[in-house]
């Protein structure tokens, strides 16, 4: 399948409950052999990923303190911090058409045209000379995909280690000791970027690399802001139990257990992996199930590297209970 055309949305506020809850509007709104291309920025806050800890992840009361908002999106990955110097982009587009390797070449065409050369590593991350410049996560429905993710353009730096507390072990894998030591902003790479002048190449690159018109529509407030806004959706209660939790190259698995007469009554995950998806699949393994070995035979993931690392978890929990 081919994009036939691309509506581009360029949000004019800065309050990430609106600009996220556009995010879940424009995936209902898509038609087939469409593109959407949208362009938002939120003004001081922290966006965690949606199965993350909020209390784990960020330094709550100083950003209460210094009036940084607190938001969580529907996409997997982990926390980051957005103000005015960073653009957040998003792409959407069906199952069928999604082609990541070409959202890429937007970004990277965009930066280019400024003599930035940029190159895709690891799991989300767009780098500059080993500095990190961009952060994307991704999100997966029964028939839409998205895309989005950050660009640092002029961010202030000292707020992401000061409203963030990044997990050591993550640290350690990048080979750093804080995480503004692998991060730098686009412009430190050309001072005469701006978000402006990146916002303006944006839109030339998707209509060259898709090879199709672009259209540009306005956005309305929609009813969805609140669900972003709300606590139910910004704050978990942690449930107490058994507790697994490990580290790996793909993310953190986070799990705790309820368990009553050895049975799982309730599973909680607390995670940065980029598949939201795979989430549901693991707590769909283990809720109303008996809490033993035979459990381990009936885990069944799509994706097998987890799948195993998942059994050997559970595995080491029963041996010291």
């Amino acid at each position: 399948m081919e994009i036939k055309r691309i509506k581009y949305y360029e949000s004019k506020s800065f309050n990430p409950y609106i600009n996220l809850s556009f995010e879940e509007k424009l995936m209902s709104e898509l038609k087939q052999g469409e593109l959407i291309f949208y362009i938002w920025q939120n003004q001081n806050t922290v966006v965690i990923g949606k199965n993350q800890s909020a209390k784990a992840q960020c330094n709550l009361e100083l950003m209460k303190k210094d009036y940084i908002s607190l938001a969580r999106r529907s996409s997997g990955g982990g926390a980051v911090y957005h103000d005015l110097g960073n653009l957040n982009f998003t792409f959407i587009s069906s199952n069928d058409e999604f082609n990541i390797k070409k959202n890429l070449q937007v970004i990277k065409q965009a930066l280019l045209e400024f003599g930035i050369e940029a190159t895709f590593s690891g799991r989300n991350d767009l780098l500059v000379d080993g500095y990190k410049i961009s952060g994307q996560a991704y999100l997966k429905t029964k028939d839409v995909s998205l895309h989005h993710g950050t660009l640092l353009v002029d961010v202030n730096l000292d707020n992401l280690s000061k409203y963030l507390r990044v997990d050591e072990d993550k640290l350690k894998n990048h080979g750093v000791k804080s995480h503004t030591q692998r991060v730098k902003n686009i412009s430190q790479f050309n001072n005469q970027v701006t978000v402006e002048k990146i916002i303006t190449q944006l839109k030339k690159s998707v209509t060259d690399v898709f090879n199709c018109p672009l259209s540009v529509c306005d956005i309305t407030e929609n009813d969805l802001c609140n669900k972003y806004f709300s606590d139910q959706w910004l704050y978990r209660i942690d449930i107490v139990g058994e507790r697994i939790s490990k580290r790996f190259d793909y993310g953190l698995l986070d799990i705790n257990l309820k368990i009553i007469n050895k049975i799982i009554v309730d599973v909680q995950i607390n995670s940065d992996l980029m598949d939201v998806n795979i989430i549901e699949q693991i707590k769909e393994n283990l809720i109303n199930k008996k809490f033993n070995y035979t459990l381990l035979g009936s885990i069944n993931l799509s994706d097998r590297i987890i799948e195993a690392d998942l059994i050997q978890m559970l595995k080491d929990k029963l041996c010291t209970i």
